[in-house]
């Protein structure tokens, strides 16, 4: 069995392992012209498999910029330290309009903070970066810890556990608790189950999709009845918690969010957490995998943090196994980026799973090696490191959930190493589709043994 990603499939790779864009040509100055399939279209076919090794010409060098097409309009793709810091410039890039309607609707939701541009940005950021300031979280992590113990208690009585499907099951009932959006119980399960439809089909097509997108509809009109009953009296919302921040939350203007916007907000609260839990199955995998980092981990647990072990793996997994393959922004002017000119409008793509691949960066890319975020803490601002954003997370668009979901990882990892179990025959390799990816059977175990004090 193996962790890697698939290496790019439908195209020929040359002698350096590189992939030459299909139908490049020179005009008479020299400059590499291409014609490609638009972007979204190659994502969607090819997934994780669409970017990394694209390259303008079979002499350019690996991680070479790549021009192309986004949703017909003019692109071109960056990687490494040098992409990211083109990519987060926020004098030069605008979010409004950049990311293909389908996806970011689905997925984020309309009128989201995702897709606003300075002040309506700034303000609306500030919800977020209260409603995840670390003392909040802190009772987020506490709150998954309760749903992991009561879960792996249940473990060694069933035939077989799916950890994914179980690492849904426990951050969903944690965040919609924490959150103080939750009704307990079974209901608080289905809820998670229903916002991880969200997640599982937005960056896919067919069948997939229209169950994301009926998902995205029936959360929205749960959130705005949630919204709608707290700013009514007719449910209390915990002080500071995320549903009276939301539900009070007032734009430049003054004045309150309206319902619908509301809604999204809030599940763009709860939704990231319940997409912990890709992570948690591709690190379920990787410790399987990697027993020597299963056992670190494991020997370090026990404080009321997760250790600096744990805390290595969940960077580790989030390098090696990228949320999306790619991210799109806009030019706000007329401007030449990466040695390409592009005009307002036109995009810049940023290749994330090139760049967490990038050799001048990361030594070995290819191996799994926690051991290069040893002493890194909970949140190492790297240009190098990008599943969640590049910048400030409080000005810019770096994901303010990020420290969230590495401590909630992290505590994952401690939990699924303090378990021995036996792990049938299945497929773990992480698939180059859909997005996100997992694996395909959710990393299934059986013969849980207790952890440790835990026997009955």
């Amino acid at each position: 069995m193996s962790t890697t990603t698939a290496p790019p499939r439908g195209a020929a790779a040359d002698a350096s392992g590189g992939t030459s864009v299909p139908g490049a040509v020179r005009d008479a100055r020299g400059r590499t012209r291409t014609r490609t399939p638009d972007l979204l279209l190659t994502l969607v076919a090819r997934g994780f498999d669409g970017l990394p090794r694209l390259r303008p010409d079979r002499d350019a060098p690996a991680g070479a910029p790549v021009r192309s097409r986004l949703l017909g309009r003019p692109a071109v793709v960056v990687r490494g330290a040098e992409g990211v810091r083109a990519f987060y410039d926020s004098s030069l890039v605008a979010r409004r309009g950049a990311v293909p309607a389908p996806l970011s609707h689905v997925l984020f939701g309309r009128g989201a903070v995702h897709g606003l541009d300075d002040a309506a940005h700034r303000v609306r950021k500030e919800l977020f970066t209260t409603a995840l300031a670390a003392e909040r979280v802190d009772g987020l992590v506490a709150a998954a810890g309760e749903e992991w113990a009561r879960a792996v208690r249940e473990w060694p009585g069933r035939e077989r556990v799916v950890v994914f499907d179980e690492a849904v099951g426990v951050l969903g009932r944690a965040v919609l608790r924490w959150a103080g959006a939750g009704a307990g119980g079974a209901a608080d399960t289905a809820r998670a189950h229903e916002l991880a439809t969200i997640v599982d089909g937005f960056g896919s097509a067919g069948p997939r999709f229209l169950r994301a997108r009926r998902a995205r509809g029936r959360c929205e009109r749960w959130a705005a009845r949630v919204v709608r009953d707290v700013r009514s009296g007719r449910r209390l919302a915990p002080d500071g918690s995320a549903l009276a921040l939301v539900a009070g939350h007032r734009g430049p203007d003054g004045q309150l969010l309206d319902e619908r916007t509301a809604a999204v907000e809030l599940l763009n609260v709860l939704r990231p957490t319940v997409a912990v839990a890709w992570l948690v199955a591709q690190a379920a995998v990787a410790l399987h995998e990697h027993p020597r980092w299963r056992d670190a981990v494991a020997a370090a647990a026990g404080g009321a943090e997760p250790s600096g072990t744990a805390l290595a793996v969940a960077h580790e997994v989030r390098r090696r196994y990228p949320f999306v393959p790619a991210l799109a922004t806009r030019l706000r002017r007329d401007a030449e980026v990466a040695g390409h000119r592009l005009r307002a409008g036109d995009r810049i793509v940023l290749d994330v799973v090139g760049t967490h691949r990038d050799p001048a960066a990361w030594p070995s890319p290819e191996e799994f090696d926690p051991g290069r975020f040893d002493g890194a803490g909970v949140c190492p601002v790297a240009h190098g490191l990008v599943p969640q954003g590049g910048g400030d997370a409080r000005t810019g668009h770096r994901c303010p959930g990020e420290p969230a979901t590495v401590r909630l990882l992290a505590q994952a990892a401690e939990v699924l190493s303090a378990l021995r179990f036996t792990v049938p025959p299945q497929q773990t390799r992480m698939p180059a589709r859909p997005v996100p990816s997992r694996p395909a059977d959710g990393f299934v175990v059986t013969e849980v043994a207790p952890a440790a004090g835990e026997e009955r």
